[in-house]
């Protein structure tokens, strides 16, 4: 290990910021650090960088955000937050550390300057960052969010530990084929409470659909059905909640005009390991959390990903494993991304322990943590709609997958040789996606796309009946500008992927733009190589013109693409050989709403370049990484509005 003697440097002055100053989630100035700078010190062996905050008064802490000042110099590989309680000692918060190992020589580690960290809520009166490596020279951080939550008043109660302690990897489970089930928890102190948070069941599962293809989406050890109480006296009962749709993480609002000394979820009937209902099943409660109501700080609880594979049923068939295989498919590449931003999915691994890198399934163990950061649903599963992305808390980083070998008509139909012809936008009922619309256009939940996941929110976005051709033309076209009709040529194929050794496709983005600003870095780079993409269709460029059926939608990086084979009467430009040019949409953004859309004509969430492309610096073979990062932090600026 190399030698640790420069303190950490924190430049606050960039943001514009006197001294260190911190602030809530909710925009309100915050409390400053006590004294007029932070305190650095190297101070501990092996002599690691460090500095500490500390509040005026307490604080009850759910989340960290730091901004660092570089993508390739002094952000940390290694580090670890702690708390310290008034009077007390310093003490690591679980899941806001990192282990990474030093770079080695000639090694160029990137990581983005924006990083988030969500973690049980801890009080303290004062934090500290110890980093023990960065990835090269002293840590530089340019800010620092610190994020208030409202505190969970069941975290003193009596009761079942296992699903008070607001751990997800301990939970209670109840007894095997009793039918009925009772999880109750005492107050410390008479409270008058406002919401509860539960997560149920052991993990999200898939089941075979009744004599039709694909699966549905499915909790295992779930209660079949379940009734929130509460009680003024600890004896007597009343309901205060009941499910409206069957999720995992309900957020219940309850209207109490006087304080209660008890809450009980009473559940009747449960789900097996399968998601099948069964007389000797037991349901598993990892969380129930309680909230005052004079407690006006927000819940802030770790965001997950609900993994979309945005195809249809029986086109993932072919492969081995069948459509269970093509979900994990789609899924494991979205842990292994998102792994590298937020502490649950680093230890939320089944997806990609299950799938070998051969591409079959295989057997793995259950595990404490499976289904904490992710799971999957079909795109045309009928319960895959606004009211269910919006019945959890937080909603799901909903992202919408890849393509399999299907094309876009106006009718689904099954030719020869399993090729299928689809209309994402029938209702579900008719084997679509139509019935997510509203929750794009409603801005319901954060969408991410990539690829035809991308073209798919677009459509989406557009939607105005149940997708005639005019519709879906009116959006979207081959590569060529050519009308989507029947399977497409090779000529309309785009491609630019590692391993192919062919030459590299440049995407040109807006630098400015916070999903590209890690990217641009201070050369401020403006195209790029390093996405890896293969598509025949894309997003018209004229769809997002005002008045357009885009045009809640920006365009933020584009491509050019050239070929005889492209519409002459479409062709911006022609090339030195003489090919038609027509532009490519490659990135956009919804400009409003709750909540951010984003979409990817590149696969962000696959694969990384292992070299940069001439011309391009070594950071280069990070950016479609880079880009992924951006959009997540995007997704958690909203969260924490």
């Amino acid at each position: 290990m190399r030698s640790r003697t420069l303190t950490l440097v924190l430049c606050f002055a960039a943001l514009g910021l006197p001294g260190a100053l911190l602030s809530h989630a909710s925009g309100e100035a915050g409390a400053r650090a006590s004294g007029s700078e932070p305190t650095f010190a190297s101070d501990a062996a092996p002599n690691p960088w460090s500095s500490v905050f500390r509040f005026e008064h307490p604080r009850h802490v759910s989340a960290l955000r730091a901004r660092f000042a570089s993508t390739t110099q002094g952000n940390p590989v290694r580090y670890a937050w702690e708390a310290a309680p008034c009077g007390g000692e310093f003490q690591p918060i679980v899941g806001a550390s990192a282990e990474g190992d030093d770079p080695r020589p000639g090694e160029q580690i990137v990581l983005p300057r924006r990083r988030s960290w969500f973690f049980a809520g801890v009080d303290a009166c004062a934090l500290r960052l110890v980093v023990f490596a960065t990835n090269g020279g002293a840590p530089v951080l340019e800010g620092l969010q610190i994020v208030d939550g409202a505190a969970n008043v069941l975290a003193k109660a009596d009761g079942p530990r296992e699903a008070l302690d607001g751990a997800y990897e301990t939970a209670w489970t109840g007894e095997p084929g009793s039918g009925r089930w009772a999880l109750t928890a005492h107050l410390a102190e008479p409270q008058t409470i406002d919401r509860v948070r539960l997560v149920l069941g052991s993990d999200a599962v898939s089941t075979p659909r009744d004599r039709r293809l694909g699966r549905d989406y499915a909790i295992a050890r779930a209660p079949l059905s379940w009734t929130l109480e509460a009680s003024e006296d600890g004896v007597n009962y009343f309901a205060v909640g009941r499910p409206t749709v069957a999720v995992r993480r309900p957020l219940v609002h309850v209207r109490l005009a006087k304080p209660v000394v008890a809450l009980r979820l009473s559940m009747e009937g449960a789900t097996n390991e399968l998601g099948l209902p069964s007389p000797s099943a037991s349901p598993v409660v990892r969380e129930m959390e309680a909230y005052a109501a004079g407690d006006p700080r927000p819940i802030v609880a770790e965001p997950w990903v609900l993994s979309v594979n945005a195809n249809p049923a029986g086109s993932g068939m072919g492969g081995r494993g069948g459509e269970v295989a093509n979900d994990v498919y789609y899924a494991k590449f979205l842990q292994l991304r998102f792994s590298e931003l937020f502490h649950a999915m680093r230890v939320d691994d089944r997806f990609a322990r299950a799938f070998s890198p051969k591409g079959e399934l295989v057997d793995t163990p259950l595990g404490p943590s499976d289904g904490r950061a992710l799971e999957s649903i079909e795109g045309d599963d009928p319960q895959l709609d606004e009211r269910f992305l919006v019945a959890s808390w937080p909603p799901p980083i909903t992202v919408l997958s890849g393509s399999n070998d299907w094309d876009y008509a106006h009718k689904t139909v099954v030719l020869p040789k399993g090729r299928l012809r689809w209309n994402p936008l029938r209702p579900a009922s008719e084997g679509g996606m139509g019935d997510l619309a509203s929750a794009v256009k409603h801005r319901a939940a954060p969408f991410v796309g990539f690829c035809g996941g991308a073209q798919l929110l677009a459509l989406l976005e557009a939607r105005t009946d149940d997708g005639v051709e005019e519709e879906i033309d009116a959006v979207l076209r081959r590569n060529t500008g050519r009308f989507i009709r029947g399977f497409a040529k090779d000529d309309t194929l785009i491609r630019s992927w590692p391993g192919d050794e062919k030459p590299r496709r440049p995407v040109t983005f807006a630098i400015d733009d916070p999903l590209f600003a890690d990217l641009a870095g201070p050369s401020r780079r403006g195209r790029t190589h390093g996405f890896p993409e293969s598509h025949l269709d894309m997003v018209r460029r004229e769809a997002f013109l005002p008045g357009g059926p885009l045009d809640g939608f920006e365009i933020l990086a584009s491509s050019t693409f050239c070929s005889p084979a492209v519409v002459a009467t479409l062709h911006t430009h022609k090339d030195a050989s003489g090919a038609r040019c027509i532009s490519v949409t490659e990135a956009f953004r919804s400009k409003g709403g709750r909540w951010p859309i984003v979409g990817s004509q590149f696969h962000a969430e696959q694969r990384d370049f292992d070299k940069p492309a001439v011309g391009e610096p070594p950071e280069s073979t990070a950016d479609a990484r880079l880009f992924l990062a951006a959009a997540y932090e995007q997704v958690i600026d909203a969260y924490l509005r």
